[in-house]
């Protein structure tokens, strides 16, 4: 089977890594898979088996409050070069309007859905509202999603009862590891630009808990280039898989402030990695989070909520033994063949 993934970017984000995992388990399987990006686009990454192929696009002027760019304007020639393919698998709302176009009664038509993208556009944007509509014109294509909430939300949205296709995690690469010692109190927090993730809540957060504890220190790792004003000792790091492995074995508490997430990786990381874990709920993460259990869940946008808790944590060894011991086991059956069994069995059906 020739499958075709239409795509924007192709990078180390934690949903395309995901995609990248699903088409190599395609092609081991036999299929002949292929990525169609941008020509402009340069973010490609090597761990890829499939062909990648790029798309010259031309760019379009804002037309009032309106603003068609490349990403929705792309649809017409993005759906030309899919045609000839078995199976076409969208995974962004703008690439699913290319998807709908594809000529071909026997051509497979698959979306997977790893986040309300509605929430990335203005609603002034031609992007959210093709977005937006998306949900609702698979009725007759498989349609996965990454978390029960996210079901809901298509539901809601007069769509289909998606395929629950929960995401794995590297466990080769995040398990328990010995951990570091290190002076005072350590806050490992990923930076991350996109508003929903919530670091500006982080930030009031900590200014509480340094009130209270005068030898705690920030690690934020990450590639963002943004940089926080606060009265907390901050060490801004880019750790690779593994160093991350162990920063979430090592530091005290490791902190997910995001007002949304379509499941949220990072914390099923940390838990693997056996580290106390204080997330919000971001929704996604109801499908593991249990609050006390393995780790604390507090509401979203409440920087004092956030501040207990982390403060709970640092300064009570019973409660974070706890939340690390039981950390692995909520982890571990979030693993790629389980995600790879599912999506295989979809795309190979008839």
């Amino acid at each position: 089977m020739r499958i075709a993934f239409p795509m924007f970017n192709l990078g180390r984000a934690g949903g395309e890594q995901i995609i990248i995992r699903l088409a190599n388990a395609a092609i081991r399987r036999g299929h002949e898979v292929s990525f169609l990006l941008p020509r402009q686009k340069e973010s490609i990454v090597s761990d890829t088996l499939a062909q990648v192929v790029q798309i010259r696009l031309v760019p379009v002027p804002r037309i009032g409050y309106f603003v068609p760019t490349f990403m929705s304007v792309a649809s017409f020639p993005f759906a030309k070069r899919l045609r000839g393919f078995d199976a076409v698998v969208a995974s962004y709302g703008p690439t699913s309007l290319p998807t709908k176009l594809v000529s071909g009664k026997n051509v497979k038509r698959y979306y997977l859905i790893q986040h309300d993208e509605t929430s990335f556009f203005s609603p002034f944007s031609l992007e959210y509202w093709v977005t937006r509509l998306s949900y609702g014109a698979f009725q007759k294509e498989h349609v996965f999603a990454v978390s029960e909430w996210l079901q809901d939300m298509v539901r809601r949205r007069r769509g289909p009862k998606p395929i629950l296709l929960p995401p794995g995690i590297d466990h080769g690469t995040y398990y328990p590891r010995d951990r570091i010692p290190h002076e005072g109190k350590h806050v490992l927090v990923l930076v991350r630009d996109p508003k929903w993730k919530g670091l500006q809540v982080f930030f009031d957060a900590m200014e509480s808990v340094k009130r209270d504890v005068k030898d705690v220190k920030i690690i934020a790792a990450g590639g963002s280039g943004r940089r926080f004003k606060t009265s907390c000792p901050i060490e801004y790091v880019r750790p690779s898989d593994d160093e991350l492995a162990r920063l979430y074995s090592s530091c005290d508490v490791y902190v997910l402030p995001s007002f949304l997430e379509g499941l949220g990786l990072p914390p099923l990381e940390a838990m693997a990695c056996g580290g106390a874990v204080v997330l919000t709920d971001c929704l996604g993460s109801r499908d593991y989070a249990i609050d006390g259990l393995n780790c604390l869940v507090v509401p979203q946008g409440n920087p004092e909520s956030l501040s207990r808790a982390i403060l709970r944590v640092i300064s009570d060894d019973v409660l974070s033994n706890r939340l690390r011991a039981n950390g692995p086991g909520a982890a571990a059956p979030w693993t790629y063949e389980r995600m790879e069994t599912i999506f295989l069995r979809a795309l190979e059906s008839e």
